[in-house]
């Protein structure tokens, strides 16, 4: 099978941030074929953490 390397960047489609270090590549176990998977985008998490603890303290908030 022919083989292509090449290199890349990955940044964050939401905020923007650089992900090269949240990156892992390797190759699948049953097929050995390469794969790259990135990890969410730290900024990012966070605020969708807060986001969601936000919209739960509101609907408790109307519980009440």
């Amino acid at each position: 099978m022919p083989e292509l390397e090449f290199e890349f960047e990955v940044f964050c489609g939401r905020c923007g941030a650089g992900l090269c270090q949240n990156c892992t590549e390797g190759k699948t176990t049953r097929r050995g074929m390469p794969f790259i998977s990135v990890d969410p985008c730290e900024k990012c998490l966070d605020e969708a953490k807060d986001e969601g603890y936000v919209q739960r303290k509101d609907e408790e908030d109307k519980e009440l």
